[in-house]
């Protein structure tokens, strides 16, 4: 992943993790509007990220996707679901608790196992929803042009200003989403653990 997608993905993340933020039955992060959550970086942790980074596979993305759904594919911002599932998760009282009682190794390994299944359920749906979002901030030829162009793009500077109302609608149209997919990681791991 370039440089470029990195940053990319990483503002699309911290959109949607402030966006979730503000619901705290959602996400019950400790971040506000607009600030990147404080993620411990460690081997194990990339780790743990790098083996979520599966993509989903929407219906729209397997055939001719739309130029929406080739941004949010090409840029990472699918694997935002997963991301935040993570970010949520690793907080949890009963996870943490586990990893005291069962060790970082089962624990990682279960709650990796736990959100590949929720990803695989809800991820096609997470997909569709970013790329309906940037489908109404942005015209093909605009998401084109940022995706081969890059920062050097005429409409980078639009997509910089549209992540305040690309993260509000993140937070209303993936919000049932979010709420399933969290919910379904929770029962998994409050079975195994």
């Amino acid at each position: 992943m370039t440089r470029f997608f990195r940053s990319l993905s990483h503002l699309a993340l911290a959109a949607a993790i402030a966006s979730t933020s503000a619901l705290p039955v959602v996400a019950g992060a400790s971040v506000s509007v607009g600030e990147m959550p404080n993620v411990a970086v460690t081997p194990a942790t990339a780790d743990l990220m790098a083996s979520l980074s599966t993509r989903p596979a929407s219906s729209r993305m397997l055939g001719v996707a739309s130029p929406a759904h080739d941004f949010v594919r090409f840029t990472g911002a699918v694997k935002n679901l997963s991301l935040l599932l993570l970010h949520d998760v690793k907080e949890e009282a009963h996870v943490k608790a586990a990893i005291k009682q069962y060790g970082f190794e089962k624990v990682q390994d279960t709650v990796v196992s736990a959100i590949r299944t929720a990803q695989l359920q809800y991820g096609a749906k997470w997909a569709d929803m970013l790329a309906g979002i940037y489908d109404t901030h942005f015209n093909a030829r605009e998401l084109r042009s940022i995706l081969q162009e890059k920062e050097s793009s005429p409409h980078f500077v639009k997509l910089i200003e549209e992540q305040d109302a690309i993260a509000q609608a993140v937070r209303i149209d993936g919000h049932d989403i979010y709420v399933a997919a969290r919910a379904q990681v929770m029962s998994q791991l409050e079975a195994a653990l």
